[in-house]
């Protein structure tokens, strides 16, 4: 059966409740990552008529803050579609416009967890051309920079060691924290690695707690890819480490680890750059504190960040 793109739109409406937002009353930015994930895989896990799991996440932009009480609407729709996996773009919006965008691609899978055909058929309206190729260059872009994704699922490396400012947080995998109480939600794991990140860039600032000096909120998430699924009974590491410091925001470099302690067996499961602006009192962004690479490994990774950061154009923007 053919599909149009308009064919594979989701919606849901949502209200921000108190115990998502932060001390000035925003929604924190992993909620709202949690929320575009879940819409996202209502919308694949639709069309594919099946599980869909969220494989890599493009840039995510965070436009405008969402406030307690705010009433937003989400939506997710497929634009492309391979052999097994699916092109999606997700938004939140408030009053018709955008607060938050992303697009990613899930995949998929059968009742072992590997990648399965899609029988379903996309045929984009006229109008929606624009919308398909693009998806499909998006695509392929990601694609040239994933080719070693079998050789990555393997590493299990901390990337963060010899940072001077870095976490490491450990979970067991919980049914609470899946879709089907099989595999864990790329939302919920994006959350723990949203608030791991943040408690980060908030020892930089040397935090003091809520309501006491500024404090950061999520602007963006670059790069996200996923090697390898989480189960249900793992057992998950997130290593957290800041990488770069602008003159309002920082980076934040986050690799997670599962392992299957019945068989001995560690993989990585993702790796994504969380961005943070540092605000104040009010909600408005201030400037940082100074950083300076002080040995080689914070020099290397502060170097990675600056040409992301270039590639990206957010070396240009005031607010970085």
């Amino acid at each position: 059966m053919y599909y149009s793109i308009s064919d594979t739109l989701v919606r849901a409406v949502r209200i921000v409740h108190y115990e998502q937002t932060n001390f000035m009353g925003r929604l924190h930015g992993g909620d709202m990552l949690k929320l575009l994930t879940d819409i996202g895989y209502i919308s694949a896990s639709r069309f594919s008529k099946g599980i869909a799991l969220l494989a890599s996440l493009d840039d995510v932009s965070f436009r405008k803050p969402v406030n307690l009480g705010d009433v937003i609407t989400l939506e997710a729709e497929v634009q492309y579609v391979a052999h097994s996996s699916m092109e999606v773009a997700m938004r939140a919006m408030r009053n018709g416009e955008v607060v938050v965008e992303a697009t990613g691609a899930y995949v998929h899978v059968d009742e072992f967890w590997r990648p399965s055909a899609i029988t379903s058929s996309l045929k984009p309206a006229q109008e929606e051309l624009k919308k398909y190729e693009e998806a499909r260059v998006r695509r392929e872009r990601r694609l040239s920079k994933i080719s070693d994704r079998r050789e990555k699922r393997y590493d299990i490396s901390d990337p963060t060691q010899g940072l001077r400012y870095r976490l490491e947080s450990t979970f067991i995998v919980t049914p609470e924290l899946s879709y089907d109480g099989k595999i864990m939600s790329a939302g919920a794991l994006l959350k723990l690695m949203d608030d791991l990140g943040g408690t980060v860039a908030l020892n930089f600032l040397g935090y003091e707690g809520s309501k006491v000096g500024p404090t950061v909120v999520t602007v963006g998430v670059n790069g996200f890819s996923f090697y390898s699924p989480v189960k249900v009974g793992d057992l998950a590491t997130i290593y957290a480490g800041l990488v770069y410091v602008g003159r309002k925001s920082s980076d934040i470099l986050l690799k997670v680890i599962k392992e299957d302690v019945r068989a001995g067996v560690k993989e990585h499961v993702a790796t994504a750059v969380f961005s943070y602006v540092k605000v104040d009192e009010s909600g408005r962004p201030s400037e940082m504190p100074e950083y300076v690479p002080s040995n080689e490994v914070e020099r290397k990774l502060y170097e990675a960040a600056v040409m992301r950061r270039e590639s990206l154009g957010l070396l240009h923007r005031q607010s970085t």
